[in-house]
């Protein structure tokens, strides 16, 4: 396309070139407990709570009881393992006493073999069963304590005296780690390419504390939801003493200085409502439309993420005189 003798004092081309300064891309972002940092403690049998131990924001150790409860499950639990114990300490003398006769040449070797098979078997028996007794936890009979699995504070609690807990349904107790906090940033598709693990953050909380700076742990591997976006985890540099898991946040995080093209938002024309172009300059008073595509926009500047490398002659001012039919960007 050329154009006339009268646009060209408005018509501007620049050659393109790394952007020194680093970009910035901007992203909603919730605070939320690291992996590990938060147990949900529930019950594997059914049982009626008759003691709770703690209360919402109770600082808690490992092995601290938290919830008493009985069970008559729990006592046909522990019942089958001491028979259980009893049965394989029979099976085994029986195949140690085969064993014996068969080495004196007094035994018969069929009956030795039943015996070791039959020894395996309440060995197995007796794994299940102890198993079993293990996820109940301490106590005896159809008693069950409930102990904290880590050390934190209690976020949630559920449990009431009198009430009936029942396996597979909403957790007793919630226990976070308030010191392993860290920032889930959601990141549109477009703007992923500019995100890069290390990445420095600064991260504002919606409850308008002062700022906290981070950098990005790492960048999730899948895309979700409508919006197309994808998880990237921000390792705080300090604590935030009054951020709670769940608050709202936003994110800053900065990309790659010398990495990418930058230019002027008016550079850039939307045709047809969806392609994004912009003119680059082919011989004098001529120009060429590019179709590129971009990246974040922020404070008068686009980042071009593809469709153009460094020495285009790229027009910045008066794009619209080459293209009436096209929409300015922003």
């Amino acid at each position: 396309m050329k154009i006339g003798e009268a646009s060209r004092p408005y018509v501007i081309s620049k050659a393109v070139t790394l952007d020194d300064d680093a970009a910035v891309v901007r992203a909603p972002a919730r605070v939320s407990f690291r992996d590990g940092a938060l147990s949900q403690v529930n019950l594997p049998v059914t049982g009626h709570v008759v003691a709770v131990h703690v209360a919402t924001g109770d600082k808690v150790k490992a092995g601290d009881p938290l919830i008493t409860l009985t069970s008559p499950d729990a006592a046909a639990a522990r019942a089958s393992a001491k028979a259980a114990i009893a049965e394989h300490d029979a099976a085994a003398k029986e195949y140690q006493r085969q064993s014996t006769m068969a080495t004196s040449g007094v035994g018969i070797d069929s009956e030795r073999v039943a015996a070791e098979a039959h020894m395996r078997q309440t060995e197995a028996e007796l794994a299940r069963a102890q198993t079993t007794v293990a996820l109940l936890g301490s106590g005896g009979g159809s008693t069950i304590v409930l102990r904290a699995p880590i050390a934190g504070t209690i976020i949630a609690r559920r449990a009431t005296v009198g009430s009936v807990a029942q396996p597979g349904g909403e957790s007793l107790i919630d226990i976070g780690n308030p010191a392993a906090l860290w920032i889930v940033a959601e990141v549109f598709e477009r703007d992923l390419m500019q995100v890069h693990e290390g990445a420095d953050v600064d991260i504002e909380l919606a409850s308008g504390d002062k700022p906290v700076h981070g950098k990005v742990a790492s960048i999730g591997s899948a895309l979700t939801g409508s919006m197309r976006t994808a998880p990237v985890y921000i390792a705080l540099d300090g604590e935030m003493p009054d951020a709670r898991s769940g608050m709202y946040a936003r994110a800053s995080i900065k990309s790659q200085a010398g990495k990418a093209i930058v230019l002027p938002s008016d550079a850039v024309l939307i045709k047809d409502g969806k392609n994004y172009i912009v003119y680059v300059k082919s011989a004098p008073d001529t120009y060429v439309a590019k179709k590129v595509s971009v990246g974040h926009s922020i404070d008068g500047k686009v980042q071009i993420l593809s469709g153009l490398t460094v020495g285009d002659q790229v027009v910045i001012k008066g794009a619209l005189l080459l293209d009436g039919e096209a929409e300015q960007l922003l």
